[in-house]
């Protein structure tokens, strides 16, 4: 089953795929928020169109007491959006520290990557696919 995960930030959107069996994950393009107006969802729908996932996974970013926070709601309403605009189900998963881990993997890369904000967002994307699996293979 394929999957599109998402780290929808106030900046950029991370992006990345799972391929068709689900077992390999991999970033795709991010999303400029700049370019693209306030929320960007005609350029993630047309990701989504193209690449046909049978679910969306987002990452939903919660507080130290795993409560939801103001982006938490922000990001839920763009996704009931998103879900209702391509008719895809949409699962979240809890993106903490992702992007913490996605600059600590940029950090182990050559110095011409590390400058690239876009990369960390495509990282934490995967990061989000790669924990949604998890869960599910062990939850």
């Amino acid at each position: 089953m394929k999957l599109i995960g998402l780290d929808y930030g106030q900046r950029r959107i991370g992006v990345a795929a799972t391929d068709e069996s689900g077992g390999f994950v991999h970033g795709l393009p991010t999303i400029d928020r700049k370019t693209c107006g306030k929320d960007c969802l005609e350029a993630v729908r047309e990701i989504i169109v193209r690449e046909n996932p049978a679910k969306i996974v987002v990452g939903l970013p919660l507080d130290i007491q795993d409560n939801e926070t103001a982006m938490s709601q922000e990001i839920r309403e763009f996704a009931a959006r998103l879900s209702k605009a391509v008719s895809i189900p949409v699962d979240y998963v809890d993106e903490s520290l992702t992007s913490v881990r996605a600059h600590d993997i940029i950090r182990m890369r050559k110095k011409k990557h590390r400058q690239a904000k876009e990369n960390v967002d495509r990282i934490a994307a995967c990061l989000i696919l790669e924990a949604f699996l998890q869960e599910k293979q062990w939850g």
